[in-house]
């Protein structure tokens, strides 16, 4: 029975109901050790053991949080025999992470959706149960991916709970919901000692009152550790440690006393097992036969009730294994970890050949570095080996522990640096940024070499982008590039190509300017792939600067050039699609940015995808499919979010505030905004900053504020910000609301501006924009009308119909005021459809209102089409559906489990009026 628990035992009975019913549901125990995590647990496991729920198990363990998915493939294993049912990318993803076949380094986020699809799958039998113990110990590979797919459980009839404490170092359920375990009251707490403790003498069942402090576990172990004597109060209650300690070391202290009281073979079963932390039976018995100790040393800790053998052999608490392992001679804890490396050894032919080969070759190269007291080159080579098979298997955290420890072990200091600077890397891959400032700061400390200290910068200034300022991580990058200019020029290149793009991010033509100076400068050989980049960046600097004359000939060369011989890197394609969009090729940038998507998501590269997104949903936006550009930067902020990409959150966020501005959704174009300048303006980093000003500018001018409209876009033309090509695009609503305004001075400067970038475009939807800002402008009738025709001529050449609507709302507005009624309404009517179509709602309305003050009775508002009656992620799930896909494939392409795709379909059939999947073809879904 568990006392004073019924809030939370009622929550979990909901968690698992739920799962009955087939929706999915995640909890997050959070309390100290002892608190009653592990009896709420084991509960819902009765639970879901009494209506039939299959349950699935794994702990994080402290010993193993450098392994690699160690505690995931604890959790995974009973389903691993059907990996073959997964998609083939996640099932290769799952194979290699567990060592049960080579690994490609495969995206670390596709591990996480190859969980997701195996709970999914393992729920097609029947609601699914999975619990993880001690999450505070979870090896970063398995946290990662254990939250990628936690986030995403949401129609698979699957619950999971995890219980974790605080202190451990990789599990941050972030977005989760939490459950706070805390003391039990006073009744509660007197019960449960009443139940459990046998008699006592009132005054000492105070004391163990007192000393618990609620803590159940404590309450049923600290009168357990008492002696007779102490029992009665005869000597001193809890005598067995003077003066205070905190509540988890005065428990490990009587488990301590407990494992002490056993024979000595005992104890060293106990210790090898706490060392070995994965609860094979079979290894735990080698290595203790090579320290001299039998089978028969399990029933005396068997009998104490400290572990269990079923299977593994598992400790009944945490606190034991801790007090196992801590509570012996360091001597004796150094035989222990040498026996285990060699039965390993023996366990492990090849230390890369055949299944679970690499895991345990892993596992033996940490037991090695844990006896090893002072360098060894052997060890720290073996530590390295194990470094790079983890690379392979997406573990780029225990990557990281592995060089680090290795770097410890390794007599030469060179080989030292090489090894704490792989660390470093590693550690900035994953995630773990402040690790990797350590490392490198550590690095740095030991070497004076131009090359390693590069190295280091790249490091430096990718950890200054994320946490501090672009502007600050250019100059660790170009100062850094100097000494290796004349030995490393392509080094030197690859920094200096980095610190441009910061300039870019910082908004800072100075800084990019300097940069592309050092880059002409390098001696690059012939025909090297970075020179047309740096051809590329040598333009990108000069749009920086304001010079659209001189930067976009050599980005549009750029342009040719990838088109002849396209690259195949992902990083080197989003370059591309962005050098599309800074010449105002839409359907290039479309196009490439598709592709890439595509390959995304057919590869498995998630960490890719919301970057590939973002250029997607800004060519989307700009060719007026505003549905299909919130379809897919909101799918972006999804994953971006997930993998951490806090700069790709704020562009995206951004976006996101434009088309909610466009659309007059005045709440969420304030609120995203507001979070957007919020993070931007504290990271320094204009570039998201510039979308946040534009949203709200525009937002403004659809609601008819013209002077705020002009207001709040006059801002991005101060600071950092006017660099921005974003500002560059704005100007065309900026002229407007400052002639509305009554105030067309004002829009003067930037009208000049924004016509340079027009004729260097070559693009004709460019060039007519900036004629309708010049008829806005203009001095007379005559000059405005001839220039709002021939802007309606050039756009009718394509590109960007959201501003042909614009244009042809203006030239309409001006020829009915001239009394040119007839003339006016053809243009007002298909303004108004574009607007309609496009869900631009303040923009529709007033091209309605002209349309009826030109005499013509105006249609009432567009009832919402098929597509317009569905959620994002409703409406991408039905496209792909109504393609012939699967939900398997829709749920691979999406990272969605397939059955949450089910789901989705199952909510959107309804509001389409349809029964089956072959009646969507007919349906308009847009796209």
């Amino acid at each position: 029975m568990l006392y004073g628990r019924e809030a939370e035992t009622d929550r979990i009975d909901r968690l698992l109901a739920e799962a009955r019913q087939g929706r999915s549901g995640v909890l997050v125990l959070r309390g100290p050790a002892g608190i009653g995590k592990s009896a709420l647990l084991e509960l819902a496991a009765r639970e879901a053991a009494a209506t039939g729920m299959r349950t699935l198990r794994g702990v994080g363990i402290e010993s193993e949080t450098e392994l690699v998915f160690a505690a995931l493939h604890q959790l995974l294993r009973p389903g691993l025999d059907r990996l073959g049912r997964l998609p083939a990318p996640q099932a290769d993803a799952l194979a290699g992470a567990f060592g049960l076949a080579g690994a490609t380094a495969a995206d670390r986020f596709l591990v996480g959706l190859g969980a997701l699809t195996l709970l999914s799958e393992l729920a097609g039998d029947g609601p699914l149960l999975c619990l993880v113990d001690d999450a505070q110990w979870l090896d970063r590979s398995s946290a990662d991916a254990l939250m990628f797919a936690a986030r995403r459980l949401e129609a698979e009839g699957v619950a999971l709970i995890l219980a974790t404490r605080d202190g451990g170092h990789a599990f941050r359920p972030a977005g989760l919901p939490e459950l706070p375990l805390g003391g039990l009251g006073p009744a509660d707490a007197a019960t449960l000692l009443s139940e459990t403790a046998g008699a006592l003498a009132p005054h000492v069942r105070d004391r163990v009152l007192a000393e618990s402090e609620g803590n159940p576990l404590a309450l049923i172990e600290l009168p357990a550790a008492l002696t007779p004597e102490q029992r009665i109060g005869h000597i001193a209650p809890l005598a067995y440690h003077p003066g205070p300690l905190p509540l988890t070391e005065r428990m490990q202290e009587v488990f301590q006393a407990q494992i002490q009281a056993l024979p000595e073979p005992t104890r060293t079963l106990l210790l090898v097992a706490a060392a070995e932390s994965t609860g094979d039976p079979g290894v735990v018995l080698a290595a203790a036969r090579r320290l001299g100790v039998g089978t028969e040393a399990v029933e005396p800790a068997e009998r104490a009730g400290l572990i269990r053998v079923d299977g593994q052999l598992a400790f009944r608490h945490p606190l034991i294994r801790a007090a196992a392992y801590q509570g012996e001679p360091f001597t004796t804890r150094l035989a222990a970890h040498r026996a285990l490396a060699a039965t390993l050894t023996e366990a492990t032919t090849g230390l890369d050949a055949g299944p679970g080969a690499g895991p345990r070759a892993d596992a033996r190269a940490w037991h090695l570095a844990a006896a090893c007291t002072g360098p060894d080159e052997a060890v720290a080579a073996e530590l390295e080996r194990a470094a790079e098979r983890a690379r392979r298997r997406s573990g780029l955290a225990a990557t990281a522990a592995a060089y680090q420890r290795a770097a410890q072990l390794s007599p030469g200091q060179r080989d030292q640096v090489r090894r704490l600077i792989s660390a470093a890397e590693a550690a900035m891959d994953a995630g773990q940024l402040q690790r990797s400032r350590t490392l490198a700061d550590s690095s740095a400390l030991l070497t004076g070499d131009p090359r390693e200290r590069a190295r280091l910068a790249g490091v430096r200034a990718a950890i200054e982008f994320e946490q501090g300022s672009p502007r600050a991580a250019h100059g660790i990058l170009v100062t850094a590039a100097e000494p290796v200019a004349a030995t490393d020029p392509v080094m030197a290149a690859s920094l200096l190509t980095e610190a441009v793009r910061d300039a870019w991010f910082a908004g800072a033509p100075d800084l990019a300017g300097q940069a592309v100076e050092r880059l002409h400068a390098l001696d690059l050989p012939a025909g090297h792939p970075l020179r047309p980049v740096i051809s590329a960046l040598t333009g990108l600097a000069a749009l920086l600067a304001g010079d659209p004359e001189r930067g976009l000939p050599p980005i549009h060369a750029a342009l040719a050039a990838a088109r002849r011989f396209p690259p195949t890197a992902p990083g080197e394609r989003l370059i591309i699609a962005s050098m599309a969009f800074m010449v105002g090729d839409d359907e290039t940038s479309l196009d490439l940015a598709a592709r890439l998507a595509d390959d995304c998501r057919n590869q498995g590269l998630v960490g890719w995808l919301p970057h590939a997104l973002q250029n997607l949903a800004s060519s989307q936006l700009y060719l007026g499919r505003f549905q299909e550009a919130g379809v897919s930067a909101t799918e972006a902020v999804r994953i971006a979010e997930d993998t951490g990409q806090d700069h790709r959150v704020d562009h995206l966020q951004g976006v996101l505030a434009w088309l909610a501005a466009v659309s007059g959704d005045e709440e969420t174009c304030e609120r995203l905004t507001g979070a957007v300048r919020a993070h931007a303006i504290d990271h320094g980093n204009v570039s998201s900053l510039a979308w946040a000003v534009w949203a709200q500018g525009l937002l403004a001018l659809g609601q008819g504020r013209t002077r705020a409209a002009l207001d709040h876009l006059e801002t991005g033309l101060d600071g950092a910000v006017r660099h921005q090509l974003s500002t560059t695009l704005f100007v065309p609503d900026l002229v407007e609301a400052a002639v509305r305004s009554g105030e067309p001075e004002r829009a003067e400067a930037p009208l000049a501006r924004f016509g340079r970038w027009a004729a260097a475009s070559g693009q004709p939807w460019a060039r007519a924009v900036a004629l309708r800002c010049r008829a806005l402008t203009a001095a007379s009738e005559e000059e405005a009308e001839a220039r709002y025709a021939e802007a309606v001529g050039l756009h009718l050449s394509g590109g960007r119909p959201f501003e042909e609507a614009r244009t042809r709302l203006l030239f309409g507005e001006r020829l009915r005021r001239n009394r040119r009624k007839a003339e006016a309404r053809i243009h007002l009517r298909q303004a108004l459809d574009v607007f309609e179509r496009a869900g631009a709602t303040p923009w529709a309305a007033r091209a309605r209102a002209e349309l009826r003050a030109s005499g013509e009775t105006a249609p009432g508002a567009r009832l919402p089409g098929a597509a317009g009656l569905l959620t994002a992620q409703e409406l991408q799930i039905v496209r792909l559906a109504a393609r012939g896909d699967t939900n398997r494939d829709i749920g691979a392409r999406l990272f969605l489990s397939p059955r949450t795709v089910g789901y989705h379909l199952h909510k959107a059939f309804p509001k389409l009026g349809v029964a089956s999947r072959t009646e969507l073809a007919r349906l308009d879904l847009g796209g």
